[in-house]
């Protein structure tokens, strides 16, 4: 077990273990979830989060947007503005996929907000039918050297 698992598991601020270990989510350049990798933008800050990947017309193969939400909890997200499908992957505080869904474009009506079934801390959008995981996956990212 790493030296930041094993932080969690006793309570410690996973985001300080993170911080001594050099490699903070929101300086994360890919992210890999079981035997697959995304090179990923970060969302970090509110007006990144909120904008998302709206406006964009697609991700290219193997590209991903990677939000880091300030805190953990049951997170919305919607299409609004979205130009294609993706694939939303809930990440748990403990990297762990805790579930994902398949969105299409809401076009001119209201959007549906989703919502995970449990506290999140992070999300991956990819393009639709790229992912391939499951819950229970392990997640981990990695910042450039």
């Amino acid at each position: 077990m790493g030296v930041c698992w094993g932080a969690i598991l006793m309570g410690l601020a996973a985001e300080a273990c993170l911080a001594q270990a050099g490699c903070l989510p929101q300086q994360a350049r890919t992210v890999r979830i079981a035997h697959q990798t995304w090179e990923v933008t970060v969302a970090w800050t509110e007006a990144e989060r909120e904008r998302g990947l709206s406006g964009r017309d697609s991700l290219s193969a193997g590209e991903g947007m990677w939000f880091v939400l300030p805190e953990p909890g049951r997170h919305g997200f919607w299409m609004k503005d979205m130009g294609f499908p993706i694939d939303l992957v809930w990440i748990t505080p403990q990297r762990r996929v805790a579930g994902s869904v398949t969105l299409s474009p809401c076009g001119e009506g209201p959007c549906r907000i989703h919502y995970p079934d449990e506290a999140v801390s992070f999300v991956l959008e990819v393009n639709e039918g790229q992912f391939t995981g499951r819950a229970g996956d392990p997640v981990d990212w990695h910042c450039p050297p």
